[in-house]
């Protein structure tokens, strides 16, 4: 659960170009190299860091995940769980993944062929709830299944604790990360790598590994807590979820907030290393899933809550929930 060694504290991501969106969630690389970006109910676009995102598409519930084909098709993820795919102009609707009924929000999606996608439902109806509701949620109604242009769907895992990511491993496989239990899996349930210090989200594949996108950090309170089931039930039984013990996407300060207190030092300034239920953490992985570097935002920051990451021409972009911003990290070192 500790930062340190290869994660040791930086503030890479408070040091990052930024630029203001509002809710984001989501990001791709379309056919022709544009970087799409989910805003509430919207995409955007953009063809070079600098320019002004312009509208691409517009629709009636949140998007909640994107993804493109090799062939250039844009899949639109909805917080209804449903999922649309969209010609690479964004103006046609070709097919759509109907949304499941108690799956939850389309969290993530990846194309497995030009006439078929895989979609990740989580059983929450967006990341904040998962965030607060799955550290102390022992059902396991996570899900990835798979749609075709055609309407035949078949499962493909299922039982899954909180699924947040999907990404294609080094010989096509598929890899899944789950959010409370802090691993990546494979369909099958088989652990790839766990122990992660964050509550994930993402993961993408980069030339050297991968992105995984951590919408928290692992707190310490939190792990203990697990083990005090008398007191979590007491906790889910008499308290309003935004005020139980759990991580939080944004760094907002209020006094009825758990030990928000010991996050306040010297003078009323919140020191780097206070306790803090929200933080800013995008990890660099090999090929083996094995961290080999970090980009933070530390307690006293503000871009908590990194959602999404990909490479485009060239740079690491991420998303800041927290902040409301897309952020430009550089290359990729």
């Amino acid at each position: 659960m500790t930062l340190e060694g290869i994660l040791g504290p930086n503030s890479r991501l408070d040091e990052a170009e930024a630029i203001a969106i509002t809710r984001p969630d989501a990001l791709a690389v379309s056919a022709d190299g544009a970087l799409l970006i989910s805003s509430g109910s919207s995409v955007w676009s953009a063809d070079r860091w600098g320019d002004m995102p312009s509208p691409w598409i517009v629709l009636d519930h949140p998007v909640t995940a994107l993804a493109v084909s090799p062939g250039g098709l844009v899949a639109v993820g909805l917080e209804n769980g449903e999922v649309r795919i969209h010609n690479r102009q964004g103006q046609s609707l070709l097919w759509a993944a109907p949304a499941t009924a108690d799956a939850g929000c389309a969290c993530d999606c990846l194309f497995l062929s030009e006439d078929e996608i895989a979609v990740v439902r989580n059983g929450y109806t967006c990341a904040n709830e998962a965030l607060a509701m799955a550290p102390w949620d022992a059902a396991r109604t996570g899900s990835v299944t798979a749609q075709t242009r055609d309407g035949a769907t078949r499962v493909i895992s299922r039982n899954l604790s909180c699924p947040m990511g999907i990404c294609r491993d080094e010989s096509g496989g598929l890899i899944v990360t789950e959010l409370d239990t802090t691993r990546a899996i494979d369909t099958s349930g088989r652990v790839l790598r766990g122990g992660f210090p964050a509550y994930l989200g993402r993961l993408r594949k980069t030339p050297q590994g991968y992105l995984l996108a951590c919408l928290s950090r692992r707190d310490p309170l939190i792990e203990f807590l697990r083990t005090e089931h008398g007191f979590v039930d007491e906790m889910k039984a008499t308290i309003d979820p935004r005020h139980w013990i759990s991580p939080r996407a944004s760094p907002e300060f209020s006094h009825d907030f758990p030990i928000e207190l010991g996050a306040t030092r010297l003078f009323g300034e919140i020191k780097p290393w206070a306790p803090s239920f929200s933080y800013g953490l995008l990890i660099t992985l090999d090929e083996t899933l094995m961290p080999t570097g970090s980009l933070q935002s530390r307690a006293n920051g503000r871009r908590h809550a990194i959602s999404d990451a990909v490479i485009w021409n060239g740079d690491v972009i991420a998303v800041s929930q927290a902040s409301g911003e897309i952020l430009n990290l550089g290359p990729l070192t």
